[in-house]
């Protein structure tokens, strides 16, 4: 054994990766939603598409009690509530039997036999972390270059341009004015 080696501590008192614990979890969560695999929530934008997508979402999906599950373990004849945002409900339920046959191809079988879509708002979706930044007009390009000319330091006077330039590019797209902070 070198003199650097470290003994090894038993493998009992190790806690499990977190990602078991997380999936665990998600895993009941969605089951009492329905939802016994969360395939369709993830891949919902690809099962109906990017505009149907953006105004609806699944929120349950209910087999009836007598519904009984074939040799994979798969059941089928679930009815799927949607939610929908705003007049988009009518397009949905006269493209219904469309959007049953894409998923009903996404799974392999028969999963889903109806939809039942309820109207009324989405839940809230992560807005993007970046804001877009315009390119500075040539007034408040010199403007910031006159602020700055005062600093000798080129690595700081570098940094406080980016810095700038991203502050007054974000500034609610007034150009010539100054972010109101």
């Amino acid at each position: 054994m070198s003199q650097y080696a470290r003994p090894v501590a038993p493998m009992r008192h190790r806690l499990p990766p977190i990602g078991a614990r997380v999936l665990e979890v998600a895993r009941t969560a969605f089951a009492r939603r329905g939802f016994h695999e969360a395939h369709i929530l993830a891949h919902w934008t690809e099962i109906v598409g990017e505009g149907l997508a953006e105004f609806s979402a699944p929120e349950k999906l209910t087999f009836s009690r007598g519904t009984a599950s074939d040799n994979r373990g798969a059941r089928s004849g679930a009815v799927l509530s949607i939610r929908v945002d705003g007049p988009v409900a009518l397009e949905i339920r006269h493209l219904e039997p469309q959007i049953i046959e894409r998923i009903n191809a996404y799974y392999g079988y028969g999963a889903v036999e109806r939809l039942k879509i309820t109207q009324g708002p989405l839940p809230l979706k992560k807005r993007p972390r970046f804001r877009k930044i315009r390119p500075l007009a040539a007034e408040e390009r010199a403007e910031l270059a006159q602020e700055l000319e005062k600093i000798d330091e080129p690595g700081l006077k570098e940094a406080l341009e980016k810095l700038g330039e991203r502050v007054i590019g974000s500034a609610g797209g007034k150009k010539g004015g100054r972010p109101h902070l």
